[in-house]
């Protein structure tokens, strides 16, 4: 850390972590450039389609991001409401785990309408998302903004999270919109879907502040930040 807080600029993605590094480090360089949304869209729809909710989840699970508790969520409610539900587990296997999401599929066998698409190829990625009832965030910790939250914000979907303080403070922080469970809790969980899936005028209303919040930030507005701050840093720099 001391190494990189020798450059002009070190930025940071939350608000938060300026104060850190600058109580614990006494530095005076640090600048928060949110993450931003690659997708410039167009306002989504807030349905969805007919048959199955979709519960998603989408990453690279095995280390931090774990799904068992997504499941057994999901079953805790089956056993509860009469509501059709269907588990989409999208993405693979993080590469310091292989072989995770093929032990789960093994674990949860017989668990039905259980889907693990595997790799999402982009083009498949808007479809993913707008099929989807609810994201939800099966963590249980964080390495601070998430690129899967911007997405699921870009397409208008309401989103569970866990009650992990870094994902809390983005959450406030960008206008995000969220039901929060209790880090690693399945009856937390299947009581923060419940809260989503049985209600659609919230779910919508979930959805809507979620776009507000991703769209407040597209990528050519954070490109402009960072020109910003080369220009800043070329015109105080002594070049000869």
């Amino acid at each position: 850390t001391k190494l990189i807080l020798k450059a002009n600029v070190v930025t940071v993605t939350i608000n938060k972590y300026v104060g850190i590094i600058e109580d614990k480090y006494k530095a005076t360089n640090i600048k928060c450039i949110p993450h931003g949304t690659f997708e410039e869209l167009t306002e989504p729809s807030y349905s969805i389609p007919e048959g199955p909710k979709k519960i998603m989840t989408f990453g690279k699970f095995g280390t931090y991001k774990k799904v068992e508790v997504l499941i057994e969520a999901v079953e805790k409610l089956r056993a509860t409401q009469e509501i059709d539900l269907e588990i989409i587990i999208a993405g693979t296997d993080n590469p310091n785990v292989p072989g995770y999401l093929k032990k789960v599929k093994e674990t949860f066998k017989h668990v039905p309408k259980l889907i693990f698409t595997g790799y999402v190829e982009e083009s498949a990625v808007p479809k993913l998302f707008e099929e989807s009832s609810v994201v939800v965030f099966p963590y249980t910790s964080t390495t601070g903004s998430s690129g899967v939250l911007h997405q699921a914000g870009s397409y208008g979907r309401a989103v569970v999270m866990p009650n992990i303080d870094d994902l809390a403070t983005l959450s406030e922080q960008e206008g995000y919109k969220a039901e929060y469970f209790e880090t690693e809790d399945a009856s937390s969980l299947a009581t923060a879907l419940n809260k989503i899936i049985k209600d659609d005028t919230y779910r919508m209303s979930l959805g809507k502040a979620n776009y507000e919040a991703a769209t407040k930030y597209p990528m050519s507005k954070i490109a402009q930040m960072y020109l910003d701050t080369f220009n800043t840093i070329i015109s105080e720099v002594d070049l000869t």
